[in-house]
């Protein structure tokens, strides 16, 4: 924007402003015409000027102040410090860039010897007293945040008339700057949105409202992908929701008077923010919702031609579903839109129940990938014959393969009739390719401290040494149908008989049917958890896993009910399923054990396997 398109624009902004209603709109129109980007940008002004408050913007310097925050060319600023200058302690480095909140710089800290980052704050929020005493006390609780996705804020100062935070630097991009840089994949935009609520989980407990998340307020390190919310220095300390709404906090002073600021943010703001109303934690889960429903349609969801028109969307209207505009998982659509309720109390609570849904969809995409890559192991030989060149190729080698083999054939016919009768001789098992059973695994732990819920539930791929509060669930799958028998093996009894408890099919497990359909996921028990006995020891579960029904296990399933606990209490039937795991376990399958999931093969139509569940 040059010096001479701001003149206009604030020459039409001021005397728009000593009007009222219907003589504004027309004065406007007139001024601006048919100059629709003109007439944007004093509509913007405008919306700002009515939703300030005269103590603390207009004062007759509305315009003045939003000049330096629209003109953005470097031309027009005057840095306030030069390379290779000292200011304190630091020896600045370079100028970094300039935004509605000051200057930031990049510097030498020389009493520790790290590089850091400063921001300057402009000279009219440094030289209100009231104003800096706000923000020292909102930087001194960020500073003793201690969470790896928070921007850790060093020092907060004042030297030679200049007042600054120094935090540390973030050598990497914006998300802002990442998104257009390219189309990021579904798995990387969990990840991201992991760990901006992981920081504002941490926020939140210490009652901190950042008030303006944004992809310009969070960068990615360049070396590790790390996370970092940035300007929680300048966000509002929150009060308790039952309390009655006590006076603004500095930066929420600073989002009203920096017209710059709310031009940059309108399209994250929550409804209450909006309407200039009460603000808590909310606001921020509303705003990473809008974000990551960019994230992943590559546009806003609430998005006008000027500030009016998306302050209406925001408040009146629902965007269309992620599952309309873009490829996303039926349950990231839920998280997003319910992140996004327009009435906070519909919303998630806590950024920590908002982690923890996004946590579990982590997982479950996660498995499913594994799952998908360990049960098709033919997936690129079908891709490869999906695409029409690799076809043609194909066909080509195909047939030549087939006039070698034909004459090959033709000359070798005679030899075949002397040699038939003794391949005919020959046992016929030797002639048959031997078939594999293939059978997936994993381990879900939820963990628990005085007789509730602690953390999320995580999956291991199989056997580690529990803990003995841990409750476990077992899922198991098979890219095969076939018949699955699960026994739970107890301590041996005074008869020295080892008791075995039906644990699939159950009645309440798959209808007490053996039969598991190819790509099924039996999880164990379906609604509850395994609980582990208090004593230290081993658990066994025997998973058989057979093409074809197995007579001997089948009649245990009779047991399989909640009135005797699933326990076989017949003598003879729990022999025979002793029996029958003592005779076939003896071939061992072989175990793949990836970081979720442990994938077992055995040759034959038979898998016998026990998964050993130690705890202490």
């Amino acid at each position: 924007m040059t010096p001479e398109r701001w003149q206009q624009i604030s020459r039409i902004f001021k005397s728009a402003i000593s009007l009222d209603g219907e003589d504004r709109d027309a004065y406007v129109a007139n001024q601006c015409g048919a100059d629709d980007s003109l007439r944007a940008e004093v509509d913007k002004l405008i919306a700002s000027h009515k939703q300030a408050d005269d103590e603390n913007f207009i004062g007759g310097q509305a315009a003045e102040d939003a000049a330096g925050l629209l003109v953005e060319d470097d031309e027009f600023r005057t840095a306030s410090l030069n390379k290779g200058q000292q200011l304190g302690s630091y020896l600045i480095l370079d100028n970094i860039g300039a935004g509605g909140m000051g200057e930031v710089y990049l510097a030498r800290d020389s009493r520790l010897d790290r590089t850091v980052a400063l921001k300057v704050l402009p000279a009219d929020i440094a030289s209100d007293k009231r104003r800096m005493q706000r923000f020292r006390q909102e930087a001194k609780v960020a500073s003793s945040l201690n969470q790896p996705n928070i921007l850790t804020i060093f020092e907060f100062s004042e030297v030679n008339g200049l007042t600054f935070l120094a935090t540390e630097f973030i050598d990497g991009q914006t998300l802002r700057q990442h998104l257009r840089a390219k189309r990021i994949k579904l798995s990387e935009i969990i990840n991201i949105s992991i760990q901006v609520l992981a920081a504002l989980d941490a926020a939140h407990e210490a009652h901190i409202v950042h008030r303006d998340i944004k992809p310009e307020n969070v960068m990615i390190r360049r070396r590790d992908h790390v996370v970092k919310v940035l300007d929680f220095g300048l966000a509002k300390l929150a009060e308790k929701r039952t309390t009655m709404q006590v006076e603004e906090s500095e930066a929420a002073t600073a989002f009203k008077t920096t017209p710059g600021m709310v031009m940059g943010t309108i399209n994250y703001m929550s409804p209450e923010q909006a309407q200039a109303g009460t603000v808590d934690e909310r606001t921020d889960i509303w705003s990473t919702g809008v974000m990551i429903y960019e994230m992943i349609a590559g546009v806003v969801p609430f998005e006008g031609a000027t500030t009016s028109h998306t302050i209406v969307q925001i408040l009146e209207k629902d965007p269309a579903p992620l599952s309309k505009v873009a490829e996303a998982p039926p349950e990231l659509d839920r998280i997003v839109m319910k992140a996004i309720a327009k009435d906070p109390d519909e919303r998630y609570q806590t950024a920590r129940d908002m982690l923890i849904d996004l946590r579990s969809l982590q997982k479950q995409l996660d498995l499913r990938a594994e799952l998908d890559r360990t049960s098709s192991p033919n997936a690129a030989v079908v891709a490869d014959r999906r695409a029409p060149q690799k076809r043609r190729t194909l066909f080509i080698v195909v047939a030549g393969m087939l006039l070698v083999t034909a004459g090959i054939f033709a000359v070798n016919m005679w030899r075949s009739r002397e040699r038939r009768n003794a391949l005919v001789s020959q046992p016929a098992a030797a002639r048959v390719a031997t078939e594999e059973r293939t059978l997936t695994y994993w381990i879900t732990v939820q963990k628990y401290k005085d007789g509730k819920p602690f953390e999320p539930p995580f999956p291991v791929a199989g056997e580690i040494n529990f803990e003995s509060t841990y409750q476990v669930r077992v899922h198991v799958s098979s890219p095969q149908p076939g018949h699955l028998y699960i026994f739970n093996e107890g301590p041996p009894t005074e008869s020295a008989a080892t008791e075995f408890v039906v644990t699939f099919p159950s009645t309440t497990a798959n209808n007490n049917s053996s039969v598991i359909e190819a790509g099924q996921v039996v999880q164990i028990p379906e609604t509850s958890w395994l609980v582990f006995d208090k004593e230290r020891g081993v658990e066994t579960l025997w998973v058989v896993f057979s093409k074809d029904e197995i007579p001997q296990l089948e009649t245990a399933r009779q047991f399989a009910t909640p009135k005797t606990k699933n326990l076989i209490a017949d003598v003879a039937q729990n022999r025979m399923v002793q029996d029958f795991l003592t005779a076939n376990s003896a071939t061992k399958p072989s175990v793949d054990k990836g970081r979720s999931l442990t994938t077992l093969k055995a040759p034959g139509d038979l898998l016998v396997y026990a998964i050993r569940l130690e705890h202490h």
